[in-house]
């Protein structure tokens, strides 16, 4: 398929989105090699195309979009630790002010109950937000 026939900005995110990598056919001209850059091609393969450099050039096209795929997972985990942290934040100040301790001991506690139950941190923040609210409502 003729590579202007990816030019469709929706196409395009459909095929990222699916993680296809996509291989650009060009000459060795700039300007076609850049087109090709533009439109997200993952890889080039440049005329004359040889049976070394079709190999070379699939094995490049999946190694570079498995390693976008390991960065937009990291990405993805990063993004949910960073919208948890206030809520982790608030916790451990509640923590602090119910038990008259420090920040890294609540920390502490924090953590260790988040390998002793196998959740994670943000889970446990969630938990003792909810138990120090039942117990304020309890009290009232």
């Amino acid at each position: 398929m003729e590579l202007e026939a990816f030019a469709s900005p929706l196409t395009l995110s459909q095929i990222n989105l699916a993680g296809i990598p996509v291989i650009a056919l060009t000459s060795h001209e700039d300007f076609t090699v850049q087109r090709a850059l533009e439109l997200g091609a993952t890889a080039l393969l440049t005329k004359p195309i040889t049976q070394r450099a079709i190999y070379t050039t699939l094995m490049m096209a999946v190694g570079l979009r498995q390693q976008l795929h390991d960065i937009q997972q990291q990405q993805m985990l990063l993004r949910q630790r960073l919208a948890a942290m206030p809520q982790i934040t608030q916790a451990l100040a509640a923590q602090m002010q119910a038990e008259s301790i420090d920040e890294q001991q609540a920390w502490v506690r924090l953590r260790s109950e988040s390998m002793c139950t196998n959740q994670s941190v943000a889970q446990v923040a969630q938990k003792w937000l909810l138990r120090m609210s039942s117990g304020k409502r309890g009290a009232q």
